[in-house]
């Protein structure tokens, strides 16, 4: 095997492992999920898991890079659309069509697990701060008259929105849907002009 074709070999080892670790820990949790269950979702011996990953805890960081980047990159996506707040508040808006359900109950998992973790804060935080970096020149675009401070905050407001009321709509049916959609107009009209 050649070094190219040995470095994708384990580079798809890693993201099997990954996937497998991903699909654990939305069930189970992180302090919950095993070894023995990531190696009867991924069909790799717990030796050759510990060979990737030598410790669980350097599998849940490696996972958590991976859940933040998808989250990052959905969100820089999104969020450069120019999306309704309606829209991003309801669950079931083309907004959130390419964020299942899973995905949301790790990313919960993920910011839960951030909570008590240093290092898991950390990484959410420098992909927050990419995620900022790339939509401030979307945003000026698409508001030239505002400045620099507003749109800091404009963004970091949505933010909070997405990962506070938005993220509360996937486990909680009984929110009042008409004040949302109320809330959601004001919202709109000042910070989506």
């Amino acid at each position: 095997m050649t070094r190219p074709e040995q470095q994708d070999f384990l580079h798809q080892r890693k993201q099997l492992i990954i996937a497998a670790a991903k699909v654990c820990f939305s069930r189970s949790g992180f302090h919950g999920a095993s070894m023995a269950d990531m190696s009867a979702e991924s069909g790799l011996g717990a030796g050759q898991i510990y060979r990737y990953f030598s410790s669980k805890e350097i599998l849940v960081s490696e996972t958590v890079k991976v859940i933040a980047e998808e989250w990052r990159t959905f969100l820089e996506k999104k969020l450069s659309q120019q999306p309704e707040v309606a829209d991003i508040i309801a669950r079931d808006s083309a907004f959130w069509r390419e964020w299942s359900i899973k995905d949301q109950c790790l990313l919960l998992e993920v910011y839960s697990e951030a909570s008590r973790n240093a290092a898991v804060r950390d990484i959410l935080a420098q992909q927050e701060q990419q995620l900022i970096s790339a939509l401030e020149p979307v945003f000026q675009q698409q508001n030239p008259q505002i400045s620099a401070e507003q749109r800091f905050n404009q963004i970091h407001f949505l933010l909070l929105l997405i990962d506070g009321v938005a993220c509360r709509t996937f486990v909680d049916n009984d929110l009042n849907q008409p004040e949302l959609l109320r809330l959601s107009t004001i919202l709109n009209q000042h910070l989506l002009p």
